[in-house]
């Protein structure tokens, strides 16, 4: 059978396969209210790059732009502000991003074992959840994460030591942690061996391979320099010693428990990373067999678990082979991983100036399942006597046994996204916030549905859940300042901290959750140091509320529906 054919057909069941992913996304994106996780805090700074409707800029925003937009994620954003909206760009270049990092995963595919193990990879790639929910969706540079690490891969696969390093050259520009990464790879295969006695880098004399590490690595940390100087106004870097003066920065405050300190090294998340593939997201492909939805959660845990260790059974197979037949792509492929675990260590132990810990391993384990274990398989059909003799046999042995794993694991992709999106009831309390001057300032607890205002709205929030960064000093100071500002001026009996969030401030609105204040089951939420202290202020002024005084929402609501009003601060009495 012709390439092409076999090509059509490739794309033609992934099409089938994934179209109700395909069709979902379409509606999703094209939802005024849908605003998807980290895009929240990433996008609004590049709305003052607009040329049809600018924002004002705010403090939060530049630090943004200086400390944790990539020289060209950066420039990429403001080239699209230049053209239309700047959200709709970031979408559009989220999805790319998705695009490349398939065909590249479906190439890898096919080069090591024909169409029969593209298809395989880029259906388990597609239908595990832990790469567009944790690497794309959102719109931040870590989007860029899984397609540059596919890249990595296929240069130490395929022997292309020149385009990993120009790999490691953008990451640098798009997601710096794929460019340590990549990096280190680099520097492995060009200087020691056994890497650099196989393949094109074995012909190529030590000046070279120095000189092509070198000039990798000073053009990478050329473009990671505007990050390291934009920096500096906001503070040294939060360690583990500042966790009794911030305890913000640490197990109990902001982030996930992975991404808090003091790190942990190989903690329980490198399963989370290695298993995450194997759950899927969207409608099940077989809903009848799919394991998620017909085991209890116990006897789920059991399966994954056993699933877990017959893949790595079956990768510590097929790699031996592939390592006893002297391809020097084995050799490479073992280093990538145990560059990722030395990594992880590194930064563990220097923590946090070679960033989270747990990037490395999010950004490695989860290949094993999606791409060396379809690969391993292929590997180790192929030495099954049967199948020896017949390509055509193999193929389908090996498309039976991808099938029985979608059907056991696989989803659609059309998951749902309920969360990213405001509230129905919400709507008509973002739709005035639209309304506002371009100078407005909207102020509210920090974890409601403030999260979605600026992105939505475009219209600039005081201080949000998101944006409370907890990495510099200085800037965490800030955000301690205005928390406890805000914390007074929610749990008020007096006007007093209203006036001080608009005279030293600047908030101009502040949207209050009625029930906050009415409903036991939805008391406010913060981290710490200020969870431990709402119940007891609610406690306090219980029955003074001055949020929920009525002559207030007479005098300075300007909405006041479906439980949600919105305060003119000028208008306070």
């Amino acid at each position: 059978m012709p390439g092409w054919v076999k090509l059509v057909l490739v794309v033609l069941s992934l099409g089938v396969l994934y179209w109700p992913a395909i069709t979902h996304h379409r509606e999703m994106v094209n939802d005024p209210y849908f605003a998807p996780y980290d895009a929240v805090q990433y996008i609004p700074p590049f709305f003052k790059f607009e040329t049809n409707d600018p924002i004002p800029t705010t403090y939060v925003k530049e630090y943004y732009l200086n400390t944790l937009s990539p020289l060209l994620y950066k420039a990429s954003l403001i080239f699209g502000a230049q053209f239309g909206d700047v959200r709709r760009f970031q979408l559009g270049m989220m999805y790319l991003a998705y695009g490349v990092f398939l065909l590249v995963m479906g190439r890898l595919g096919w080069l090591l074992g024909g169409a029969p193990l593209s298809f395989a990879v880029v259906a388990f790639t597609t239908t595990a959840w832990i790469f567009f929910g944790l690497g794309f969706t959102g719109g931040a540079p870590r989007m860029y994460g899984y397609p540059l690490i596919s890249l990595v891969l296929y240069s130490l696969i395929r022997d292309r030591p020149c385009l990993l390093a120009i790999t490691v050259i953008l990451s640098g520009l798009l997601y710096p942690i794929a460019a340590i990464i990549g990096g280190l790879c680099l520097a492995s295969w060009l200087l020691f061996r056994p890497l650099s006695c196989t393949g094109l880098v074995s012909r190529w004399s030590l000046s070279r391979r120095l000189a092509t590490v070198a000039l990798t690595g000073f053009l990478t940390i050329a473009g990671l320099f505007p990050l390291i100087l934009g920096s500096a106004p906001y503070g040294r870097r939060v360690v583990e010693a500042d966790i009794a003066i911030y305890p913000e920065a640490g197990p109990d405050g902001n982030y996930r428990p992975y991404d808090q300190l003091p790190y942990k090294l190989f903690g329980s998340e490198w399963t989370v990373y290695f298993v995450g593939p194997l759950y899927s997201h969207g409608d099940p492909v077989v809903p009848s067999l799919n394991l998620h939805g017909n085991l209890d959660s116990l006897s789920l845990l059991f399966v994954m678990a056993m699933t877990g260790l017959i893949v790595l059974i079956v990768i510590f197979c097929g790699i031996k082979l592939v390592l006893k037949e002297g391809r020097g792509s084995g050799v490479r492929l073992c280093s990538f991983f145990a560059v990722c675990g030395l990594l992880h260590f590194f930064a563990w132990l220097a923590s946090p100036y070679l960033y989270i810990p747990t990037r490395y391993l999010m950004l490695s384990l989860p290949f094993l399942v999606t791409l060396i274990f379809p690969w391993s398989l292929y590997v180790l059909l192929q030495r099954v006597p049967r199948l020896q003799s017949s390509c055509k046999l193999h193929g389908i042995a090996f498309l039976t046994l991808a099938c029985v794993y979608l059907t056991a694991f696989g989803g659609r992709g059309n998951v749902e996204f309920a969360e990213a999106a405001v509230e129905k009831s919400a709507r008509p309390l973002f739709d005035a916030i639209s309304a506002l001057p371009k100078d407005a300032i909207i102020a509210g607890w920090p974890v409601g549905h403030l999260r979605k205002v600026e992105y939505v709205t475009r219209r600039n929030a005081f201080l949000t859940g998101n944006v409370h960064q907890v990495l510099h000093v200085t800037f965490l100071e800030t955000m301690r300042k205005r928390m406890d500002a805000l914390f007074e001026a929610y749990f008020s009996i007096d006007a007093a901290p209203l006036h001080r969030l608009r005279r030293e401030f600047g908030v101009t609105h502040l949207i209050i959750d009625t029930r906050d204040f009415t409903d036991p089951k939805q008391m406010p939420e913060y981290f710490s140091p200020w969870r431990a202290r709402i119940k007891p202020r609610l406690a306090e002024i219980k029955g003074q509320e001055l949020l929920m005084n009525g002559s207030l929402h007479k005098k300075a609501a300007i909405v006041n529906q479906n439980g949600f009003l919105l305060l003119d601060l000028s208008k306070l009495p």
